[in-house]
């Protein structure tokens, strides 16, 4: 490169002072002003920050409220063991419908999806006995239930 050429090229990066960012690598030979970069700047930091904010609710989804209740359990004999194969009776107070299941292996049982507006009554029977009656109110707000129904001995 001749003198004259630098010359005027220092001349002009002083001419252009702090202001002017160039970068011949990226942009050619075209500069561009700190301001202008400032701006570029801001409208991807805004953008950035609205794509953020809009997908805020997408990703903290609420819950819906629960619809039904589950009701779990277990019958037992008079010695606390389970007892396989009792019927469980279930009420709905308010329809008058009953539904019976029998208790598992280890006397378990379940009732799923009882409406939460509506009362329950549960009672279990085996062999000619029957447990105390127990009742669900729809005060009651718990969507999961824990009711274990105990068996009398036999009586001679």
């Amino acid at each position: 490169m001749t003198r004259t050429r630098m010359k005027k090229r220092s001349c002009r990066a002083k001419e252009a002072g702090p202001a002017t960012l160039r970068s011949r690598a990226f942009f050619g030979s075209d500069p561009f002003s700190a301001a202008s970069m400032q701006v570029c700047a801001l409208i991807v930091a805004f953008a950035a920050l609205w794509l953020a904010l809009d997908s805020v609710p997408l990703m903290a989804k609420r819950e819906k409220p629960p619809t039904s209740k589950t009701v779990v359990g277990q019958v037992f004999d008079e010695s606390d063991n389970g007892i396989a194969g009792a019927a469980v009776e279930m009420t709905n107070l308010e329809t008058g419908r009953k539904t019976a299941i029998y208790t598992g292996p280890d006397g378990r049982f379940t009732f799923t999806d009882l409406k939460l507006n509506q009362d329950y009554e549960f009672q279990a029977h085996y062999k000619g006995q029957s447990s105390d009656i127990r009742k669900v109110s729809s005060w009651d707000t718990r969507t999961n239930l824990v009711l274990n129904l105990h068996i009398p001995p036999p009586k001679d």
